[in-house]
This record gives C-alpha cells, sequence and structure tokens, in this order.
C-alpha cells in the first residue's frame, strides 16, 4: 500500500491561519485552541459539494471553499485521526471516512460534522468511501472493510466483497453506468452489478497496487497506481491496454473536466493529461509542490490537494522531465 494515503498536492504559500480544538475522549471538543499551520497541512481528498469544494486531511482537518479555491477556512470535526476521503450527494449531505475507523457526516454542506460509530470498523483504516445516490453510501478499507448506508451515513452494515477470505485494502468504490468497481492492492478489479450486495472478480492487466479509478466517456474506464501504471477498458473489463506514461511514480488520484479531458495526479507533483479519452497522456510534473492526493475542476483551472496542502494549480509551475 501507499505509505500516505493519497495525500497529494500543494498548498503552497496561502497563507492561511485558522484554530482547531483538541479532542476529548467520546468525541467532543472543547475550547482548547491549537494553532495550525496550513502549508504544513496534509490533505488526502477534495470534492464538490455544490458549488463549494471540500478537502479532508491529517488529524481531522477539513476545509471548505466558497470561491473555487481562492480562499479556505477550516471546520473543525469530532474526530483527531486523518481523514482520507469525502464524499458529497448533492450540496448539503457528506460523508468522509479515516483512520481509526473514523465516520462523520454532515447535513449542511461541510459546516459541521458529527461523528458515526461503527463497532466492526475496529481501529482499521477506512480508505474511501462513495455516495451510491438515493442517500446511499459505501465506506471501505483495510483488510477488506466495506460497508454500506441506506440513510445517509447514519447507521451502516458490513458487507462482504468477493469472498469471506477477502482482505486486500479496497482503495476506491466507483459507480459508473449502473455498475459498481471495486479496485485494490494486489490488482484486485471487481464489479457489482446489485449495488454491492454481490461482488465478482475481474481479470486483471496487473498484480501491484491500484490506488484508482474514473469513467471517462463513451463507457471507458482507466484504473492507475503503483509505478506509473494507467490500464483502460473499453468493454466493461473485458479487455485492457496498459497505457504508457513513461514514469514509475504512482498516481493517486484523478477527474474527468466538464470538457472531457482526464488529469491523474501522484507522487512528486506529477500531473497527468488526457485529450483523448484516455487512450494517451502527456505527463508533467509541478515545481510547486510535493505529493498530490486528489484533484478537482474549478473556472478557468484546477485545485489539487496533497502534502503541502490545497492551491489552485498554476500551469506556469508544469514542466516536462
Amino acid at each position: 500500500m501507499k505509505t500516505w494515503a493519497r495525500a497529494a498536492c500543494l498548498i503552497a504559500g496561502a497563507g492561511l491561519s485558522f484554530a482547531l480544538v483538541a479532542q476529548q475522549p467520546g468525541g467532543t471538543r472543547p475550547g482548547v485552541v491549537v494553532d495550525i499551520n496550513p502549508g504544513r497541512i496534509i490533505l488526502m481528498d477534495i470534492t464538490r459539494a455544490g458549488d463549494r469544494l471540500v478537502t479532508v486531511g491529517e488529524r481531522g482537518f477539513t476545509l471548505v471553499s466558497d470561491d473555487d479555491g481562492q480562499s479556505w477556512r477550516a471546520v473543525a470535526t469530532p474526530v483527531t485521526r486523518s481523514l482520507t476521503r469525502v464524499a458529497f450527494e448533492g450540496d448539503k449531505l457528506g460523508v468522509a471516512v479515516g483512520h481509526g475507523g473514523s465516520i462523520v457526516r454532515t447535513e449542511d454542506g461541510g459546516e459541521t460534522w458529527t461523528a458515526v460509530e461503527v463497532e466492526e470498523a475496529g481501529l482499521d483504516s477506512l480508505l474511501g468511501v462513495t455516495s451510491l445516490g438515493g442517500n446511499r453510501f459505501a465506506a471501505y478499507g483495510a483488510f477488506g472493510l466495506y460497508f454500506t448506508s441506506e440513510d445517509g451515513g447514519a447507521s451502516w452494515e458490513r458487507r462482504t466483497v468477493i469472498s469471506e477470505e477477502f482482505e486486500n485494502h479496497i482503495s476506491q468504490v466507483l459507480a459508473a453506468n449502473g455498475v459498481l468497481w471495486l479496485v485494490s492492492e494486489y490488482g484486485t478489479i471487481a464489479r457489482s452489478e446489485d449495488g454491492g450486495l454481490t461482488w465478482v472478480e475481474a481479470e486483471s492487466p496487473y498484480e501491484g497496487s491500484f490506488f484508482g479509478a474514473v469513467a471517462a466517456r463513451d463507457g471507458v474506464m482507466l484504473v492507475f497506481g503503483m509505478r506509473g501504471n494507467i490500464f483502460r477498458t473499453a468493454d466493461s473489463g473485458v479487455t485492457w491496454q496498459n497505457i504508457e506514461t513513461g514514469t514509475t511514480t504512482a498516481f493517486n488520484g484523478g477527474t474527468v473536466l466538464s470538457d472531457g479531458r482526464i488529469v491523474l495526479v501522484g507522487n512528486s507533483g506529477l500531473v497527468a493529461e488526457s485529450t483523448d479519452n484516455g487512450a494517451s497522456f502527456q505527463v508533467q510534473w509541478s515545481s510547486a509542490g510535493r505529493g498530490f492526493a486528489a484533484v478537482a475542476e474549478v473556472p478557468g483551472g484546477l485545485v489539487v490537494a496533497g502534502e503541502s496542502g490545497v492551491r489552485r494549480l498554476d500551469p506556469s509551475t508544469l514542466a516536462s522531465k
């Protein structure tokens, strides 16, 4: 598995300062203020909640932006363990998950968060969460953990993936064209056609770890991960094409832009862009940041989140090696 669970990006020099309060037993936050340098925060995911951007990261930190990443403010959550992923259904209902089996939910677009106890998660890490529509969410992570919620994240039920013996770390569950796709370590790819109740393992083109997947146009799907690997399928996983990238640096996250371009980001400032629906990628490197974990589209550009926080990605910082 990757060492910092899709940490990525640069928020360099934003000059932000804010305070969060320390957590006490029972998940409450008393008025003990802790000064935070946002340039040192590791952020692991970024997503849209309507017009708002929401990021999550280490020690339960969340940041929100209502001006497409021009400025950010901190919002406290009732947990202090790192949050790894966040997903929203619409602009209000959201769920974030993280280390130590942490799950928090919001009903107001990330202004306030409530902790949800899931005993079966124990202290194992949850590495991802996906909105399935209709107030349904899936949360998943280490050692094959997979939970579903039918009530907007208020309660969760443990589900079996592939078999009772499955213990791979699950990196992402992707909803695409009425099918759920799951990717994990050891090259595992699985699909579910019944909303995640049952899973069938697909033939995989790779034996290393996958860290994510994106659904492109015309039924195309890409999976990506360790050592610069990207694989593309246009026939629902029957066959896969290995896309040449010229790098052995890991890809951690990606998104499909409104104009159809695909952007993947990774360790060491890696940014790869495809203008042909994933058939090829131009690989560049940002001089402004370290590892990138996730990327989101904003008007006129991109926002990235990762090891150095969150910021708009300046095209002038990108160059080919």
